[in-house]
């Protein structure tokens, strides 16, 4: 990656841009086809089922879009970790289904039609997470904000207003690597007409261009609704949820089905909940809960697996071992082993 990143370091789309190819060529067989504005993949996986179309379309030097049609289930992302470089993409869902988890606290994000994720590109804690999609829709865009300013500020755009622009566009990952946000129904009609848009002409491609433009700004504006309009129904329904949750002992805490029964919720209510304020689902933060006291016991205690397993409320220890590993990549006695060292 390093030869790669020497050999391009002037531009950084275009370096996403290769990344991209080689990924691709690793991953799946290709067959190319050179169109007048665009190169167009038809990808057939050399792992698993998928099959897919990708068209990439190299707009500007300060952003590209990818989109991409995809066929089957598949554990294969794209993520691109480049360092010194404020490129953000913007990942629009327009079908299927993927999820991303992290494999270290199992912080999970799931994607449908309609949302929308973005993320810094040069953050090497994207190696911690895990990519799942079946029958996966998206459109890539990388938007790179040096490159984006320095346009801008060749405009008659005060200074000042861009860089606080640029602050508002990357405190949305201040807590999270990862923003999530849903669309409305002017991007969906935009999505519409990019997802079958026909780009053979110099007049289609300007048309094309701008609806991209289009779609990365309102993306943006979406984004920073969203973060603000986090309602205070769902803090207060967290706030309540934790009590309860924090008045049982660690074996004995509810289930997300009971927690709606007590809390007199539906299933929809609390899931929106902790998914805006936490971004995981109830039953995720009740098992970050449970994983992180058992870890504290077999760091702090000489109990054997199977009390530490009875205590988070498991029966069966062998149960307690798979989740714990799932959890944290390694099983539990072999953790022990580590820590007492």
């Amino acid at each position: 990656m390093k030869n790669t990143e020497n050999k391009v370091s002037n531009s950084n789309i275009e370096l996403v841009s290769i990344l991209e190819e080689e990924i691709l060529r690793k991953t799946f067989r290709l067959r190319e086809e050179k169109k007048e504005f665009s190169l167009k993949y038809y990808l057939e996986s050399k792992i698993d089922d998928t099959k897919g179309v990708l068209e990439r379309y190299r707009l500007d030097e300060d952003y590209e879009v990818s989109i991409l049609k995809a066929s089957g289930k598949t554990a294969q992302g794209l993520f691109y970790p480049i360092l010194n470089a404020n490129v953000v993409e913007i990942l629009y869902c327009f079908g299927g289904e993927c999820k991303i988890y992290s494999k270290t606290d199992g912080k999970t994000y799931i994607l449908k039609k309609g949302d929308i994720l973005f993320y810094k590109i040069n953050n090497e804690s994207l190696e911690n997470y895990s990519f799942e999609s079946k029958d996966f829709k998206k459109i890539l865009i990388f938007l790179n904000v040096d490159k984006l300013s320095k346009k801008i500020l060749e405009s008659d755009i005060d200074e000042e207003i861009l860089s606080k622009w640029i602050d508002n566009l990357f405190s949305m990952f201040e807590d999270d690597i990862f923003c999530m946000g849903r669309s409305n129904s002017q991007i969906n009609i935009l999505v519409h007409q990019i997802e079958n848009a026909k780009v053979n002409t110099l007049n289609e491609y300007f048309q094309f261009k701008s609806k991209i433009f289009q779609l990365i700004f309102l993306t943006l504006e979406i984004q920073a609704k969203f973060g603000e309009d986090v309602l205070q129904d769902d803090i207060e329904i967290v706030r309540k949820a934790k009590r309860i949750i924090n008045g049982y002992p660690v074996y004995e805490i509810p289930s997300t089905k009971e927690l709606c029964k007590i809390m007199m919720l539906s299933n929809y209510q609390l899931q929106r909940s902790f998914k805006n304020i936490y971004g995981i689902t109830t039953s995720l933060y009740i098992q970050k809960i449970k994983m992180e006291y058992a870890k504290s016991l077999l760091e702090m205690t000489n109990r054997n697996i199977l009390d530490i397993a009875v205590e988070i409320g498991y029966e069966n220890p062998s149960k307690f071992s798979i989740a714990f590993k799932k959890y944290y990549g390694i099983l539990p006695n072999k953790y022990r082993k580590i820590q007492k060292k």
